[in-house]
């Protein structure tokens, strides 16, 4: 995993002048002027720099921005089941308090359909976002933290799924919990695919091969930045990758998210409840046909399969449930932060 060091040394690569060369950092990729340049994909430079920080953006039926479906949360409860967003309830809830939170990527369970699209466009990325609902004492702005994978499946394949795993924290060094002063916060999960050739999976190539990673799935991240830093990120991210046109897995605005009774109350408009447990992160356009079969399944070792599935069957059926779905399974933790004098 690389750490903030790693990626501020990247981050000179969206300058319009380090741009125009980017496509030969990596040895061997010449710049093939004879194309010309490359098609600017409008759609995703403007999610990136005006959308992805504005809830109001994303429509309230089941098609998220422009025409990529927006991310949708699913809650399992081990004893009812599957739960959307806005089922989960309020049992349990803490009154108020200051919390750590911690999050991980199960499993990534891309559809029949999407790995194929993941082997001919030859890379991916899954971004992620928790920031802080308000700030720390003695700060006088808001923290979040970032953290990026990217996906270069060698010989156009996915490794297994018990390797399509990833763990924000390890790309935050030693902070590997979010602390949430009043329990509450936002969270953003994007999921898009490009060509390898594109500039952004470049960067990747030239991290892979600088790092001397091997692994399929690798990870950079940005801990406890300012908001204002997270709006360069976004900009820095919208310049690199809206040189080629991005197919959206899922796409996500700022999600507000609540632990406490204080933060819910805190907070007028949509929200979501965070719990304890197990979510599963799907495109809005797929929740009707989950629907439709959740009551046979279950969640076992961090992929959905049939109920009553043998542990040793979990991976071979995984593969063959809900195969018209991508989804996310996402671990969330979290504790009373200790009070401080």
């Amino acid at each position: 995993m690389l750490n903030r060091r790693d990626l501020l040394s990247l981050l000179p690569l969206a300058g319009s002048a380090a741009l125009t060369l980017f496509g030969g950092v990596a040895e061997g990729q010449a710049q093939d002027d004879t194309q010309g340049p490359p098609a600017a994909d409008q759609d995703t430079f403007d999610f990136w720099t005006q959308n992805i920080r504005n809830p109001e953006s994303a429509d309230a039926g089941t098609r998220g921005i422009r025409s990529a479906p927006r991310a949708s949360f699913v809650y399992f409860d081990p004893h009812g089941g599957f739960l959307a967003g806005s089922d989960i309830g309020d049992d349990g809830l803490r009154d108020t308090g200051d919390l750590d939170v911690m999050v991980n990527v199960d499993h990534i369970r891309p559809s029949s359909a999407d790995q194929t699209r993941f082997a001919n466009l030859e890379g991916g990325s899954l971004r992620i976002d928790v920031q802080q609902g308000t700030p720390m004492p003695n700060l006088g702005e808001r923290l979040a933290w970032t953290a990026i994978a990217g996906f270069l499946p060698d010989n156009r394949q996915l490794p297994p799924l018990k390797e399509m795993t990833f763990q924000p924290g390890e790309t935050w060094g030693k902070m590997q919990t979010v602390p949430l002063p009043g329990g509450g916060g936002r969270w953003t999960w994007n999921f898009f695919l490009q060509k390898r050739k594109s500039r952004w999976m470049q960067m990747f190539e030239v991290i892979r091969r600088n790092k001397g990673l091997l692994a399929p799935i690798f990870g950079l991240g940005l801990p406890a930045i300012a908001i204002t830093a997270l709006a360069t990120v976004d900009s820095i991210v919208a310049e690199i990758s809206k040189d080629e046109r991005t197919q959206w897995l899922f796409q996500s605005p700022d999600v507000y998210f609540y632990d406490t009774k204080q933060a819910r109350d805190s907070f007028e408009g949509s929200k979501l409840r965070l719990k304890k447990g197990m979510y599963v992160i799907m495109p809005s356009d797929k929740l009707g046909d989950f629907a439709k079969q959740q009551s046979g399944l279950t969640l076992k070792d961090g992929l959905i399969v049939p109920k009553n599935t043998s542990s040793l069957e979990v991976e071979a059926a995984a593969h063959e449930s809900i195969k018209d779905i991508t989804y996310l399974t996402v671990g969330v933790s979290s504790r009373l932060r200790p009070a401080t004098r």
